[in-house]
């Protein structure tokens, strides 16, 4: 009877023991389940706070160049065509501008003819022809309508242009140039790094950024110490139009940047921690739609 009871206690037990693991085993799951769900929406909230943020911008800049297309003392001085009166009066706009709204930014003045009258950081450069390279401003021109998008010049930034009138005769035009600090600055008070990365192919012109970090294909555009070893065992070739990915420590969300005609000029990503050592990697195209404000991803 005893061994007939020690068969069952053993039975029970080893039932027991496989049952145990058999729940530990699910746990485990439905925690990386769980984990890594929790990462994914960490990434997804991360990506629309970026695209909103990346599209305030360019809106907030497009209100500035309209606001300053239209100011009649800047026109005034701009029909006299008094280069140093304007350099003046747009600086002192500007820094207005900066106290009140707190906000950094850049202001280029073109003539008709599609040239340099003055840049609100350096008043010595004047008639430097634009037409070549300067997409947005040939776009601006002929269509006589404001345009705001991400546009190559010496620098990438966001570029807000608006035609300035004169008795319904398109004299000129204005442009208000934005950075990415702002946008940087919004998401590190959020918990996320970001990187902009331009691939290297348009150095030609982008040529400021010659001396920037450099990773793979691509340079990266805001602060140049900005620390990248975090996305250099990943291989950026794979990336799509938008998505996340993730490596032993960092997990990413991106979202490509385009040109007005559809060139792919880089990457908008943002990083955070990893700590569960989580493994993601999923990238989507999606359509391009295109309006006054240039390419943007839907």
């Amino acid at each position: 009877m005893k061994i007939f009871d020690s068969k069952i206690n053993r039975y029970i037990f080893l039932v027991l023991v496989i049952t145990a693991i058999i729940l530990s085993f699910i746990f485990y799951k439905l925690t990386q389940i769980d984990k890594n769900d929790n990462l994914l929406s960490q990434l997804e909230n991360g990506l629309t706070t970026t695209r909103y943020l990346f599209e305030e911008q360019k809106r907030y800049a497009l209100s500035l160049s309209l606001l300053l297309s239209q100011d009649q003392e800047l026109k005034n001085s701009f029909l006299k065509k008094d280069r140093r009166q304007s350099f003046i009066i747009v600086n002192k706009k500007i820094n207005l501008l900066k106290k009140l709204q707190n906000s950094s930014f850049d202001v280029q003045i073109h003539n008709k003819d599609l040239t340099t009258y003055i840049r609100s950081w350096d008043f010595t450069k004047k008639d430097i022809p634009l037409e070549s390279f300067r997409q947005g401003l040939v776009k601006v021109a002929k269509e006589n309508k404001p345009l705001v998008s991400i546009e190559l010049g010496k620098r990438l930034n966001i570029k807000a242009i608006s035609p300035i009138f004169n008795n319904n005769e398109q004299i000129g035009s204005i442009e208000v140039i934005i950075g990415f600090d702002y946008l940087e600055n919004e998401l590190k008070q959020k918990g996320y790094e970001t990187f902009i990365l331009l691939e290297n192919s348009y150095l030609n012109i982008a040529d400021t950024l010659i001396e920037n970090k450099k990773i793979q294909n691509y340079t990266l555009v805001n602060d140049n110490k900005n620390n990248i070893s975090s996305l250099e065992k990943f291989n950026l070739e794979k990336l799509k139009d938008y998505g996340y990915f993730t490596s032993e420590k960092k997990a990413f969300s991106y979202f490509s940047i385009y040109s007005l005609n559809r060139e792919k000029l880089g990457y908008i990503i943002i990083a955070l921690s990893n700590d569960d050592n989580i493994i993601i990697d999923n990238s989507y195209e999606k359509k391009r739609v295109i309006n006054n404000s240039g390419i943007i991803i839907e």
